[in-house]
């Protein structure tokens, strides 16, 4: 019989948020050791425009790019299936820009994370969907769900 899906419970999830903190703030600090430490070796990460690096050109681009001013992300659903964890919510990344402005970037994010042998959590999959034109009207449960987030949609009541 397999795991079941559960949301994680509170000592999980406080383990998985500090994860996730180590992980923002190594971006910010461009702090590669740190990021090594958290990206497992089977690591597949997909930026906000389609593109997809593995552990060895994420690393290799957070220290080429240096883009990452600010991170804020807003509350994290936490899943568990056995020693996986699947993390989705918002996330609003401020940027730098290659010529020399800057951009914030606000979307959806799903991460998926490993308990490894050694008792760590690590990323294995890291997926952002950004904001972008909402053609339909959103539904009264879709309403209701983004209630509380910076999504504007066209066509949604003001």
């Amino acid at each position: 019989m397999s795991d079941p899906v559960v949301h994680a419970d509170a000592t999980t999830r406080a383990e998985i948020l500090a994860v996730e903190e180590r992980r923002r703030t190594a971006l910010l600090d461009v702090d590669l050791e740190v990021l090594d430490d958290l990206y497992d070796e089977t690591l597949i990460h997909t930026h906000a425009p389609g593109v997809t690096h593995d552990k060895t050109q994420l690393l290799e681009h957070v220290a080429t790019r240096q883009a990452y001013l600010d991170i804020t992300r807003g509350e994290l659903t936490i899943r568990t299936i056995g020693d996986v964890a699947i993390v989705t919510g918002r996330i609003r990344n401020r940027l730098s820009s290659p010529d020399g402005t800057e951009r914030v970037l606000g979307g959806q994010v799903i991460q998926v994370l490993r308990r490894c042998e050694d008792g760590a959590w690590r990323f294995v999959s890291f997926q952002m969907t950004p904001d972008g034109e909402h053609v339909w009207p959103a539904t009264a449960a879709e309403q209701a769900s983004i209630a509380d987030t910076a999504i504007t949609q066209k066509g949604a009541a003001k």
